[in-house]
């Protein structure tokens, strides 16, 4: 009870009892000098915590400026380079990398690796593992190890009755399973190769754009070569235009003249016309009829001989 109380005083730094008792109480004291290592406790826990961050922070800038001095590679003669390939010291001939198996390990008698038989090859041939097998199968009746037991009859039934079902059944459960794995894999395969479609697809664009990104100072040349022949025509519009006006404005000189000079030729033979007429009388225009008539008689007459 007396911790529970004291507890929040010490930690506020001072007490009330402190202030109250100051000059006659022991506990004063005793709780003054727990509120100083208090205090020296929290600011060496802040200092250590400080000092801890500041070798965090050292660490990371120098493994950021360890991997900033690294080059790395993704792609070489067009294989594609894992992180461990980055440094050709590694002996990747007797230390491979990882790679997770699609299917399991040949067995034999459904549960021997065929690795064991291949080891016995190469030292005893191929009876080899079949002689180790029955021999030691004997060596454990002889020496008792393997006790036939009344209840050794239901081992042989259940041992019997477990390769009926792995027969049996074993195949359906396989495709089962292999149907689930291939729906993995072709789920993967399949993110994959959407992937590399929408890569290829975006890496079309980026050519395409290159490509028109080059076309960019033909396509400059052509607007220049547009803008220099819309020039050309309104100047050659203009010019016809000024031929027109011109050739308007001498047309017109040219009536005007041609008019003057009909009015001058109609004006001086309806004068000579009316001229002549006047000077002529009834009696000069009688005796013309005659001598036209006279002429027209003697001209038929010569005719009909």
């Amino acid at each position: 009870m007396f911790t529970k109380i004291t507890r929040p005083l010490i930690s506020g730094g001072t007490s009330p009892l402190s202030l109250a008792f100051r000059p006659l109480s022991i506990s004063n004291l005793l709780l003054q000098n727990a509120s100083a290592k208090a205090k020296s406790l929290k600011t060496d826990d802040k200092s250590l915590v400080e000092k801890k961050s500041d070798e965090k922070v050292l660490r990371v800038e120098d493994s950021l400026k360890d991997l900033s001095s690294i080059k790395w590679r993704t792609e070489h003669n067009g294989k594609r380079l894992w992180p461990h390939d980055q440094w050709p010291e590694r002996d990747l001939v007797n230390y491979p990398p990882y790679k997770l198996q699609e299917a399991p390990n040949a067995v034999r008698w459904y549960c021997v690796p065929e690795s064991w038989f291949k080891f016995f090859y190469e030292k005893t041939g191929v009876t080899g593992p079949y002689m180790f097998f029955y021999g030691l199968l004997v060596y454990g009746f002889s020496k008792e190890y393997i006790v036939l037991w009344y209840d050794f009859t239901e081992y042989l039934i259940l041992a019997a009755a477990v390769i009926t079902v792995v027969k049996k059944l074993g195949p359906t459960v396989g495709d089962v399973f292999r149907g689930w794995h291939q729906e993995e894999v072709d789920r993967y395969t399949s993110v994959v190769s959407n992937s590399k479609a929408m890569a290829g697809k975006m890496l079309h664009g980026y050519e395409e754009s290159l490509e028109r990104a080059k076309g960019v100072g033909k396509l400059g040349d052509a607007r220049k070569d547009i803008v220099h022949m819309a020039l050309e025509t309104a100047y050659r519009e203009r010019m016809r235009q000024m031929y027109e006006a011109v050739k308007r404005r001498l047309d017109y000189q040219v009536a005007l003249q041609n008019a003057r000079k009909d009015f001058e030729r109609t004006n001086m033979i309806n004068w000579i016309t009316s001229e002549v007429k006047k000077s002529i009388t009834a009696k000069q225009e009688q005796d013309a009829l005659q001598v036209c008539l006279n002429q027209l008689r003697q001209m038929a007459s010569s005719s009909s001989r």
